[in-house]
């Protein structure tokens, strides 16, 4: 089989990953899909049924839910800590210019889309840049192709990876103009045969098409990562998301929020066809007088008179919309299922009054699919991390490495009210409880400068004058 060959769960979740990246990419994408999306318009020829999808009016959902479910996790910046000679590669992660905070959003807001995101940790070859140092490459859910784990000693190992790569190259024709091609880079560990004490290999082989049979042919020679002269054992490779590492696919969390989004849109574009059809006055006319034969079509304006019969009648047909209410009604209700579904965004919160501590509760269940988002990916950069600093450092082991992530978890900003404070204060006063729990109860509910801890701001109330006492008045004494 090619090189390009799929892995069976890959094909059955290629619609359902189609369907979820055309309603993050907006009415364009939705329109470019035609019949997939919207049925055609019974009795409609193609210029109709291009009118139909015209007068649809996406509302863009999905997108603003992950987007703004992404804004929850890095409303405070994410923690990355690694030795300090690694920090200065998170500055330029990609050898790109990307920093570990930007390719850590784009790869969170990937698995809340898609619920997953892989990301390869390579070594720099010496035309990409002058510090030989590892680098990240990052590759949507559609890009890893295929993949296969084996067991070895009790952990689950990845030994195969198919990663598809576009390449933007000048055409023969034209060396100005440029034609996107796939690329296929081929991950493998190569085990050792049964009875041998020969540890794993990673090897890594770059696929392009011939030109003329357009058959998959390797490109260049077989790569062999290398670290202290050493082959790598693994490949080092990382699954984000909720089924992170056994590599296994899920279905996306969003998928209801895109199907009730697609619904929504037909709804739509029948709504604007009838009110197309119904919305410009329209005249009648009934017991004409004409000619025996006369099939002539009936003319209307200022200059031009009606002969009626004794019965006959004229006038405007005047729509009362009755008919379109179910359509807006249906509408209705599919926003306020999507709502449910995750865009919360999208209706106004209750403005009853609530403490701080009901209102995290009453997030808890809504949020607990994005906390766990959060985790995982946290976790899984923990591994990048990991793997990035031991490849340049003397650990034995990639989990040897002393790093730290740290992703936002409090989705919901809520400020304390001053008679939680002041509970507080007083529970303080009758020490009940400790200067460092309080300043987390002032931190948590608002009342407190973010990224300051509990000892520095003791530190910095010592240092302070008395309230109502100017600095200079304050009598210094040597040995105090």
């Amino acid at each position: 089989m090619p090189v390009n060959t799929p892995r069976q769960e890959y094909t059955l979740y290629t619609l359902v990953w189609k369907r979820l990246r055309d309603c993050f990419g907006g009415r364009d994408k939705i329109m470019a899909a035609g019949e997939l999306y919207t049925p055609v318009l019974p009795g409609a020829d193609r210029a109709g049924n291009e009118a139909y999808l015209t007068r649809g009016n996406w509302f863009g959902a999905l997108r603003r839910t992950v987007i703004g479910l992404t804004g929850g996790i890095f409303q405070k910046d994410p923690i990355f800590e690694v030795p300090v000679s690694d920090r200065k590669w998170l500055k330029d992660v990609t050898l790109t210019g990307t920093k570990m905070s930007s390719f850590a959003l784009t790869a969170t807001e990937e698995v809340l889309l898609m619920a997953r995101y892989g990301v390869l940790i390579d070594m720099a070859e010496e035309e990409q840049t002058s510090e030989y140092r590892p680098y990240l490459i990052g590759f949507k859910t559609e890009n890893i192709v295929n993949w296969s784990t084996t067991t070895l000693a009790g952990d689950q190992v990845l030994t195969l990876l198919v990663l598809r790569e576009s390449l933007q190259v000048p055409t023969l024709e034209d060396p100005f103009e440029y034609e996107s091609v796939d690329q296929f880079r081929e991950c493998r560990l190569l085990l050792p045969e049964e009875g041998e004490e020969a540890k794993p290999n990673y090897v890594q082989q770059l696929w392009r098409q011939e030109n003329t049979s357009k058959e998959w042919m390797r490109y260049g020679p077989p790569k062999i990562a290398l670290r202290r002269g050493e082959p790598l054992t693994f490949i080092p490779f990382v699954f984000l998301g909720p089924t992170q590492p056994n590599a296994q696919l899920s279905t996306p969390p969003l998928l209801d929020l895109a199907d009730i989004n697609l619904a929504h849109w037909r709804n739509s574009c029948d709504h604007e066809q009838g009110l197309h059809i119904v919305a410009a006055p329209t005249p009648f006319v009934s017991g004409m007088k004409r000619g025996d034969g006369d099939t002539s079509k009936v003319n209307i304006g200022p200059s031009t008179v009606w002969l009626l019969d004794k019965d006959g009648k004229a006038g405007m047909v005047e729509f009362t919309g009755a008919g379109l209410k179910a359509l807006v009604e249906a509408m209705d209700i599919k926003q306020r299922q999507m709502a449910v579904v995750g865009a919360k965004l999208l209706e106004e919160q209750a403005s009853t009054s609530e403490t701080a501590t009901a209102v995290l509760t009453r997030h808890a269940g809504e949020h607990a699919t994005l906390r766990t988002i959060a985790s995982s990916v946290e976790q899984g950069f923990e591994m990048v991390l990991q793997i990035m600093s031991w490849w340049m450092g003397i650990e034995e082991k990639p989990v040897d490495v002393p790093v730290n992530v740290q992703f936002n978890k409090a989705f919901v900003s809520v400020k304390a009210k001053p008679e939680e404070i002041k509970v507080a204060l007083t529970a303080l006063q009758g020490e009940e409880i400790s200067f460092a729990t309080f300043w987390e109860i002032m931190v948590e509910g608002g009342w407190a400068r973010e990224g300051i801890t509990a000892e520095e701001e003791r530190q910095e109330i010592s240092r302070q004058a008395p309230v109502g006492i100017e600095p200079e008045e304050i009598e210094v004494v040597e040995g105090l």
